[in-house]
């Protein structure tokens, strides 16, 4: 590579940040002040209707959602209009109950009250942690529409995504071209559409905008696949897939998933004679994710620092120690991992011996078909493609155990992740056969048995 792809390369996630961190604060700066008390109206409906109740935990419900406590967060953050409008739209505020405190510790009876006149505190609390993405989108929504024809908009664009984009793959391996790239992202979607909790998350209004854009990427590179692209394209989607998830992320998995699903899918569109290639164009794309979220993060951060000050960098450092394994309690590694196993049913609508049958089945499936093709096919394309299924297994576990007192207790949406390992799983072993069946006697497997 020259030095100007190098520096082109190296610069592509901080545009993409930066682009993308300025065309967020105008929209939520531009959702601001329009008709707020029509959005308050939605939600006094929403409660009325039981679309909205005070119980902020639903398990298993697959009409309103598993997740009540950040729909009605999202939605509390969301119909808040107090103080500065350039200050919101940096971070949106959190209200608190002084002659209510049972409705400060409970986002869905606090928004209740909120929208019932309750007595407020003055003091105004700005969630600073988060880029509120999911608040921002809820907010230009809820004057138009109701809290339940925002839910089935969420889950039918989400679905329809996820079904377009196995759609395409099967019509690349009906083809015939790049069968071995095409049936990785049929399994990809196939897992999504049912080992990805679907039923409990892609109506809530803050797991669905998110789960919709990781849906998103794994569309582009389907469609990608047809017309292979160079390098930079690669690098520019994940980065532009870091920023957008960034922003909806309220630590629910999406940076992992994401970072694992950029290792094993960026390369697969890719034209074969592009330089770079395999692992280090995983690696680089795989950066420019983390790269672009970072500079949307901390740029959002310092722009509030600047505004009241460096406090809230010093919150989120000790909320993200809080939620890591270093934290003062340590790990209990029983109940962590008895959390974990508890919870695994979320993957596929409460059917936990199927989520079981799914993950085990799939690291069986990943051994044998890493297996396979490290004894019997020479292809160095193939070789390069099921290394890097293998190294985006890890990044899962990894994020599990980091940030265990955070995952653990929050297991029941927080298992979702292990849909990535069942997806390059079941694509690793995919590859294998395709592989094999493509050249089944190649100079491999002939000089090992030799």
């Amino acid at each position: 590579m020259s030095l100007r792809s190098v520096v082109v390369f190296a610069l592509t996630p901080f545009a993409v940040g930066i682009a993308v961190l300025g065309l967020y604060l105008l929209f939520s700066y531009s959702t601001l002040g329009r008709d707020n008390p029509r959005a308050v109206a939605q939600v006094v409906k929403a409660f009325k209707k039981g679309q909205l109740v005070e119980d902020p935990y639903q398990h298993p419900s697959t009409t309103i959602g598993s997740h009540q406590w950040n729909d009605c967060l999202i939605t509390m953050l969301a119909v808040d209009e107090r103080g500065d409008r350039l200050r919101l739209a940096l971070s949106p505020i959190i209200a608190d109950f002084p002659q209510q405190p049972e409705a400060s510790l409970n986002p869905c009876k606090g928004l209740k009250a909120l929208v019932s006149g309750a007595a407020l505190d003055p003091a105004l609390y700005h969630y600073d942690r988060y880029v509120h993405g999911a608040a921002a989108l809820l907010r230009f929504l809820l004057p138009h529409f109701e809290i339940k024809r925002i839910r089935a908009l969420y889950r039918a664009g989400l679905t329809t995504v996820l079904v377009v984009g196995f759609g395409l793959s099967l019509i690349g391996i009906a083809r015939g071209i790049r069968v071995r790239e095409f049936a990785v992202m049929a399994t990809t979607f196939l897992v999504l559409l049912r080992f990805f909790g679907l039923e409990f998350f892609s109506q809530s209004l803050g797991h669905g905008p998110a789960d919709s854009v990781v849906a998103l990427y794994a569309l582009a590179v389907a469609a990608m696949l047809f017309a292979p692209s160079g390098p930079l394209l690669a690098v520019g989607l994940a980065s532009l897939f870091g920023a957008l998830t960034v922003i909806l992320e309220l630590f629910t998995g999406g940076m992992p998933l994401g970072f694992a699903m950029v290792i094993g899918l960026s390369t697969l569109a890719v034209r074969a004679e592009a330089r770079p290639q395999g692992v280090l164009l995983a690696a680089w794309a795989a950066a420019a994710f983390v790269i672009a979220a970072a500079v949307v993060y901390l740029l959002k951060l310092l722009a509030i620092a600047s505004l009241e000050g460096y406090a809230v960098i010093a919150d989120v450092i000790q909320r993200m120690r809080y939620y890591s394994m270093a934290a003062e309690t340590g790990l209990d590694v029983r109940a962590f991992v008895g959390q974990l196993a508890a919870s695994l049913g979320g993957l596929v609508g409460g059917m936990d011996l199927l989520a079981w049958a799914a993950v085990v089945g799939a690291l069986l499936a990943g051994c044998y078909g890493a297996l396979s093709i490290y004894r019997h096919v020479a292809d160095a394309a193939t070789r390069r493609q099921a290394l890097l299924l293998v190294l985006s297994v890890p990044p899962v576990p990894l994020w599990f155990l980091v940030f265990a007192n955070e995952t653990g207790p929050h297991a029941w949406y927080a298992d979702r992740l292990f849909a990535w390992p069942v997806a390059a799983g079941f694509g690793l072993f995919l590859v294998s056969v395709i592989a094999r069946r493509q050249a089944p006697a190649d100079g491999l497997s002939q000089s090992r048995s030799a």
